[in-house]
């Protein structure tokens, strides 16, 4: 009876111990998780200031963008205005030409995205916020895909025919800043764009009226990013 009772003053005793063990590695774990989640919301609230700051940098170039997509809708509706002789043919023809050959893209900093996603944070983030996150990027591309297609119609078509049949447009007296500045002092008298020529050249109506389309898919491409992105730094902590 001694040597049993014995025994079970050691079995409750071991039992004790293990218990003991079992907790202790328990909390170990609850620390570790702790630590660990304290770690990630550490990580992942870095990575969203450093969202903020990319995103406020993506508005300040996408208000310039809209502006100047406006600014070729105008170019483009004008010059079609004097093409269907809804208003005379001016000197300022060659402004709107010669702006209308410039490309634009927009260049979006993707470092808080790109790390965030590396970092597997994204699940991390509120349902909420990732939505709006994957509907921003996704319309940037959509973007670049609309980008694409009119950089390749200034590229291949556009500026080819302005060089070929409107060279007068390089001249001093264009109203483009650039172009005046560059020709100043230019001793050669300049001529007027042949209005006979641009109102039978019906290539170059085509080329404006998609000139016209694609400024104004761009302008609502770029108006739409400056939501997106207010919605996600609306929802930023």
């Amino acid at each position: 009876m001694l040597t049993e009772n014995k025994f079970g003053k050691y079995l409750l005793y071991a039992i004790g111990e293990i218990i003991l063990v079992v907790i202790g590695i328990l909390i170990a774990l609850q620390i570790n998780n702790w630590n660990e989640e304290n770690r990630i919301n550490k990580s992942v609230n870095s990575h969203l200031s450093i969202l903020k700051r990319n995103l406020q940098e993506d508005q300040r170039q996408l208000i310039q963008l809209k502006q100047d997509m406006t600014e070729n809708v105008h170019f483009a509706d004008s010059s079609m205005l004097q093409i269907r002789t809804n208003i005379p043919v001016n000197n300022r023809l060659k402004l709107y030409m010669m702006k209308l050959l410039l490309e634009y893209q927009f260049s979006p900093n993707t470092n808080a995205i790109e790390t965030i996603t590396q970092s597997n944070e994204l699940p991390a983030l509120k349902a909420e916020l990732q939505t709006a996150i994957l509907d921003y990027y996704a319309l940037i591309e959509r973007t670049k895909e609309r980008e694409k297609i009119s950089n390749t119609q200034i590229q291949t078509k556009y500026e080819g025919h302005i060089n070929r049949t409107y060279p007068e447009i390089y001249q001093k007296d264009n109203q483009w800043e650039f172009i005046k500045q560059f020709y100043k002092g230019d001793p050669r008298a300049t001529s007027e764009i042949d209005e006979e020529k641009l109102l039978s050249d019906t290539e170059l109506e085509a080329l404006l009226l998609s000139r016209y389309f694609q400024s104004v898919s761009l302008e609502e491409f770029y108006g739409e990013l400056i939501e997106s992105s207010n919605v996600i730094l609306d929802l930023l902590p």
